[in-house]
């Protein structure tokens, strides 16, 4: 399972338009937006160059040719306002305490997610954070950091994709970032704005990290 992360845009859309056409580049099968703002997600989606649904690979280990036929037929059937839709459901998004709707109590400000069989926490500040949600989840997703990281503690792993601000703090370039998930291993590899590859992080469940710079 493939996840996109992406935090703290601020009202930088354009930035986090780029994030989400790589996320789709990329085929994740979620995108989690970490907060900050939480409309940006929808001003970044309206933005967004979505790539229209592959009708071949589709049809793998199906009915062969028949499949393909119909694939392609329903592909054509298909506008960039469906394919703009099938990109929104695959996003789950938090607020953060500069969000109106963090205020008004009209959007989650944490969400409990299932991700390869283990539970995980979304929120955009970690210091949210309860002991049930500590608790209760072994991943814990969080924005409002400079940096992307992914730190273990126990059995817990604390995962940030850094952030999408501009300007960028000296020294913490903006970042998005690519979990990759196992049954008993995370990596998440680090991406800069123009999608190039900065580094891999990996985390074997109950066993420690390891770091891999590119």
């Amino acid at each position: 399972m493939r996840i996109g992360l992406v935090s703290d845009s601020h009202g930088n859309v354009g930035d986090l338009a780029r994030a989400l056409e790589h996320f789709q580049a990329a085929k994740v099968d979620r995108i989690f937006f970490l907060g900050g703002l939480f409309a940006d997600a929808d001003a970044a989606l309206a933005r967004t160059k979505v790539r229209p649904s592959d009708p071949v690979a589709q049809a793998e280990g199906s009915d062969g040719f028949l499949a393909v036929f119909r694939g392609v037929l329903a592909a054509h059937a298909v506008g960039p306002d469906e394919d703009r839709e099938r990109l929104k459901k695959k996003i789950v998004r938090v607020a953060s305490r500069a969000c109106p709707e963090y205020a008004a109590g009209s959007a989650p400000k944490k969400v409990m997610e299932l991700v390869e069989g283990h539970l995980a926490c979304l929120v955009h500040d970690k210091s949210e954070l309860t002991r049930d949600d500590i608790t209760n989840a072994v991943i814990l997703l969080h924005g409002n950091s400079a940096q992307a990281a992914i730190v273990q503690i126990g059995p817990r792993v604390f995962v940030t994709p850094g952030h999408l601000r501009r300007p960028a703090p000296e020294g913490r370039p903006a970042t998005w970032a690519v979990l990759e998930l196992e049954p008993r291993a995370l990596t998440l590899v680090v991406h800069g704005l123009d999608g190039r590859e900065l580094r891999r992080e990996k985390v074997e469940l109950g066993g420690r990290a390891k770091m891999v710079v590119k």
